[in-house]
């Protein structure tokens, strides 16, 4: 009886295709989790940037003594809000929305961005309601999306909050 010298064609073409197929499922699974990160980086990044963001304007408004009417702009999707705080060198302190991006104005000092280049805001709204006792709620409302010229829709992502603070006089 003679050993065989090598493989058939036959098995040769088998283990050719097994080796394949299984090469394709661990490409296929490896960029499936590589798009899987990246959509969540995107999500993360939209969301922590909008939470930082409405996160100030809410803290900046609980601790502002009135809210400058004439200065603000409500129910807008540009909105502007202004309100005086304790400090001096502070008031007024202006949010508004320039270029996709969140901003603070404190006192006479430059308007800084609270939203980073990746992200774009694409709607600021600010509703002022009239409580009892003199007092004044501001609801603020934002609309933020992941700036990417990649069409992919991994790359793609809107989110929306919006949160209320109470000014409180009395």
């Amino acid at each position: 009886m003679r050993a065989p010298k090598g493989f058939t064609l036959l098995e040769f073409i088998l283990y050719f295709a097994l080796i394949s197929i299984v090469i394709s499922g661990i490409t296929v699974f490896a960029l499936d989790v590589i798009r899987t990160r990246a959509k969540a980086a995107v999500i993360a990044e939209v969301e922590q940037n909008m939470r930082f963001g409405l996160q100030r304007v809410i803290r900046t408004v609980r601790q502002a003594t009135k809210v400058n009417v004439g200065a603000s702009n409500f129910d807008s999707a540009t909105g502007v809000l202004s309100v005086d705080v304790g400090s001096a060198s502070d008031s007024p302190t202006v949010f508004d929305l320039s270029g996709g991006a969140l901003r603070v104005k404190e006192g006479t000092g430059p308007a800084a961005a609270l939203t980073s280049s990746r992200v774009n805001v694409t709607s600021l709204r600010f509703t002022k309601d009239s409580l009892s006792g003199n007092n004044d709620a501001v609801t603020a409302t934002i609309v933020m999306s992941f700036m990417s010229s990649n069409p992919d829709p991994v790359y793609s992502y809107t989110a929306t909050a919006s949160a209320t603070a109470v000014i409180r006089k009395d």
